[in-house]
């Protein structure tokens, strides 16, 4: 159960009123829905735990606890108090104009009246919230208002108020006239009421347009308004217009979670004190973009997922739960790994906040920080003394401007994080903020040239003059409308969410309709956009004028005799020779990068590796900076290496491919006696007690024998000793046979004896 819930009357005008609009204008009444739906959509993605109740007052049936023949008539509970929920949603939008009369005080009295009985008894309500919707033009009756006010305090009941205007209209044409005079920037600027990125035009969720034509109020207008000032005076609420409320609404806010406290004890050296973090900053991700299947015939019909796992060959067989285990992918194999080995693999720690000394702020460069959540860390309000060790800390770190470095452990399972605390002093309140670091695993080093080396990199005076006047022009210091900080980040709404939330809203309430939706985000900031770029207007033309671009084509290298000097005196001919061989060679086709990217690759290899031995050993081959005997050393030791080492046949396969590899290469260069070695070695090597005899039967699995004769005319081995290599004893002659070539120097190295 949440104990920080509110219970919120929503309390509509649907009397003749509210429906009446002139002309190409929409009414207060489909205004008021707009924001009603807006309300109860908003409530619905935060997963909020408030509970809504709708109430029509001018209805043409009555429908509350305290009707009778004479009193509260025409007032009708639509929806009983009950967190928002799509059913909500959907009598919102039944909504219809009536033809009872209304009486909004009479409406005020059934909506406390029903808050009071739903809320009766129960836990968890902080507070109760009558919201009304009319523009106060019918008639009521007021004789018994002091009463009801009394009543609304006694209940601790709020009200709040929206409607098309509350008696500001003359006042808000005149600021807006002043504003159309005053600021040069929207001389050419249409009217509001014709622009479409003006707050009286903006789409709401369901992709409508407000407009609010502008006409003097009625004498009972006037009546009503100053009724419902006192009220929401009297309550300590807060009247909207409808385009505050639409302005305030456009915008979704994801769930509201309640503040949560992880406790530690940090230790400085001998010194244990305890604290509290909290999270201040972090990514957010709305658990409502995670989609899930549905039944498309019937979305409301629930659905099972039922999951097999099955042998990747032709017996296509299922495998059982309990005949899984867990994996790691060991090159091309994979090594079991059981439930115990897991266990015991996991990092053992303890929940720990450790200061393990201090650092220069300055020291903490920007592009260290790690991880998508910064902590605001506090000391634990139950330890005041601790408290006051705590403050002197922050405050003795403030003033050297230094920061702690941390070793932090949420818990004995979880793994160890580098991290650092900045104090933070402002007023009364002194925290610390943590911010996680990376390790030395977490860091990619690159080296780029350095601009400053280049002369014709470095800016003129002028040109760095002209830098500084743009950031002056684009400071967002005091750049809003009030001369307060602009872009404020808790200002600013994530446009991708907010898209999301419109669409998935618009889709609920039109299914079949196309999504239309204006980037509300944007509109919103529009105005104050457009006031900085014509602010650094000038500046940026300077910038153009100064750092001047240009194409630049570099000339293609000149191949041929007939292009190089054509018919030419020697002494052109010589300084065309000169000017070609400092030109870089030019690559026209659309995979020049990857080409040039891919040949540094190769000129960087010097050795053969154990990720890509095969490829590695013929791109060697190919730049013959190394012999040949060498290279086939390297593969043999390398061979040998993935043989011994491998757990179980996890290595086995690269293994198999570096010998084929081997023997193809020692075919096209005639060398079959480097090979023919290596496999004798092998085969001794698992005749032995302690050899790998299971990799010698993948090699007699896949036939891969001497080379023979017929396959390499270096070679003395016929057919059928190789087939007689492959059997358990292998004659003394067959291996001599081997080993020698017919053009044997004897002055080379024995590649056995260099395993």
């Amino acid at each position: 159960m949440a104990y920080n819930k509110e219970a919120l009357a929503l309390v509509i005008d649907i009397g003749i009123g509210m429906s009446q609009a002139a002309p190409g204008f929409d009414s207060p009444l489909q205004i008021a829905s707009d924001i009603l739906q807006m309300i109860v959509q908003r409530k619905m993605f935060q997963e909020s735990k408030d509970e809504l109740a709708l109430i029509l007052y001018g209805s043409d049936e009555t429908n509350n606890d305290l009707a009778d023949e004479n009193n509260y008539q025409n007032i009708n509970v639509a929806f009983s108090l009950s967190p928002a929920n799509w059913h909500l949603f959907e009598e919102i939008q039944k909504i219809k104009p009536g033809n009872g009369p209304a009486d909004l005080v009479d409406a005020i009295v059934v909506a406390a009246d029903h808050l009071r009985r739903e809320t009766e008894g129960k836990r968890g309500f902080v507070a109760k919230r009558i919201l009304l919707f009319t523009n106060a033009a019918t008639p009521f009756n007021d004789h018994s208002l002091k009463i009801i006010l009394d009543s609304l305090r006694r209940q601790d009941i709020i009200v709040d108020a929206i409607g098309p205007t509350w008696g500001q209209q003359d006042e808000e044409d005149h600021n807006e006239e002043n504003h159309r005079s005053d600021s040069p920037t929207e001389t050419n600027k249409p009217d509001d009421d014709n622009n479409e990125n003006s707050a009286s035009n903006r789409h709401t969720t369901n992709g409508l347009h407000y407009k609010s034509p502008k006409k003097p109020l009625t004498q009972q207008q006037q009546t009503g308004i100053r009724i419902i000032n006192d009220i929401v005076n009297t309550t300590e609420g807060t009247l909207f217009t409808f385009r505050e409320a639409l302005t305030i609404l456009t915008v979704h806010q994801s769930k509201v979670v309640k503040p949560t406290a992880t406790k530690y004890i940090m230790q400085l050296a001998d010194l244990k004190l305890h604290i509290c973090t909290y999270i201040q900053v972090k990514d957010n991700k709305p658990g409502i973009f995670r989609l899930k299947k549905v039944y498309a015939r019937d979305p409301t019909t629930e659905i099972k997922i039922d999951r097999g796992r099955y042998t990747k060959d032709e017996q296509d067989q299922e495998i059982e739960k309990e005949e899984l285990t867990d994996g790691f992918r060991y090159g091309t194999t994979f090594v079991p790994i059981n439930k115990e080995t897991l266990d015991d693999m996991k990092y053992q720690s303890e929940k720990c906040f450790s200061i393990i000394g201090f650092s220069d702020a300055n020291m903490m460069r920007r592009s260290l920080y790690l991880g998508d959540t910064v902590y605001e860390v506090i000391a634990e309000p139950d330890y005041e003394e601790e408290g006051q060790v705590f403050a002197g800390l922050v405050q003795a770190m403030y003033d050297t401007n230094t920061v702690a470095i941390v070793r932090k452990c949420f818990s004995e399972r979880s793994s160890p994080e580098l991290g650092f605390l900045r104090p933070h002093i402002a007023h009364d309140h002194i925290c610390m903020y943590y911010v996680k670091l990376p390790f030395g695993e977490d860091v990619r080093e690159f080296d780029f040239d350095n601009l400053d080396g280049i002369k014709r990199n470095q800016p003129s005076d002028e040109q760095l003059k002209t830098i500084d006047n743009l950031i002056t022009t684009m400071d967002l210091t005091h750049a809003d409308q009030g001369g307060e900080e602009a872009f404020r980040p808790e200002l600013i709404f994530n446009p991708y969410i907010q898209r999301m939330f419109q669409s998935i809203a618009r889709r609920a309430v039109t299914p079949e309709e196309p999504l239309s939706l204006s980037n509300s985000i944007m509109e919103m900031n529009d105005t104050l956009i457009r006031s900085i770029a014509s602010k650094s207007k000038r500046t940026l033309d300077t910038l153009h004028e100064q750092f001047t671009l240009r194409d630049t084509e570099r000339r293609q290298k000149i191949t041929t005799g007939d292009q190089l000097f054509g018919n030419v005196d020697n002494s052109t001919k010589k300084m065309r020779l000169e000017e070609n061989e400092n030109v870089e060679e030019l690559t026209t086709d659309s995979t020049s990068f990857e080409a040039q990217l891919a040949a540094k690759k190769k000129a960087a290899i010097r050795t053969i590796g154990t990720i890509t031995p095969v490829e590695d050993f013929k791109i060697l081959i190919e730049q013959g900076s190394t012999s040949f005997t060498e290279l086939c050393q390297q593969m043999s030791t390398l061979i040998v290496e993935f043989i011994n080492n491998s757990r179980g046949d996890a290595l086995f396969d690269k293994a198999l491919q570096c010998i084929q590899c081997l023997r193809e290469i020692c075919i096209q260069k005639l060398e079959p006696k480097i090979f023919n070695g290596l496999l004798i070695s092998i085969k001794k090597q698992a005749a032995n007690s302690d050899g790998r005899k299971d990799f010698w039967k993948k090699i007699v699995d896949e036939k891969i024998s001497l080379i023979t004769s017929d396959e390499c005319i270096e070679s003395n081995v016929i057919s059928i000793e190789a087939q007689k290599f492959l059997e358990e004893n292998t004659s003394t002659e067959i291996v001599n046979n081997a080993l020698i070539t017919n053009e044997d120097d004897g002055d080379e190295e024995d590649l056995f004896d260099l395993i």
